[in-house]
């Protein structure tokens, strides 16, 4: 048997660490690894960025908080690019496939508070917005 969460949240801005708390329409889904759950099998990973600064980065999480028990976690998933839009040519359009961790093996501590958050490393790339889903098991 399974759990799952999944949050997200935009990043403005390179080198700057930003809490992924929402869900879509739910403003503050809940952060508790559920009763039961021993580890994070699985990680879901997926960002694309509006293209509105010329630049490159990087992207990646870190999961945190009290459940992650071997102490925070860093995953780095996946990049992206783009050159300033030049008068009267339209942009590339920013792709995101997801990335995919099996096997993730991550021990986590059942009913306490996992914390995620995500970041862009490099040069500013406009706003990009990060999905991150968690499948944790017993």
């Amino acid at each position: 048997m399974s759990r799952t969460i999944t949050v997200e949240g935009d990043l403005t801005a390179v080198d700057t660490r930003v809490l992924l708390t929402g869900q879509g329409s739910v403003t503050t889904p809940s952060l508790v690894v559920p009763s039961g759950m021993k580890k994070i099998s699985k990680v879901i990973l997926s960002a694309a960025a509006d293209g509105l600064a010329a630049g490159e980065v990087v992207y990646f999480i870190r999961l945190g908080g009290n459940a992650i028990l071997n102490g925070e976690q860093t995953l780095v998933f996946g990049g992206d690019g783009s050159i300033a839009v030049q008068a009267g040519s339209d942009s590339a359009p920013s792709v995101s496939t997801p990335f995919v961790l099996n096997d993730a093996d991550i021990a986590v501590s059942p009913s306490d508070t996992i914390s995620v958050s995500a970041e862009m490393a490099g040069v500013d790339v406009g706003t990009a917005t990060v999905t991150v889903t968690l499948v944790y098991t017993k």
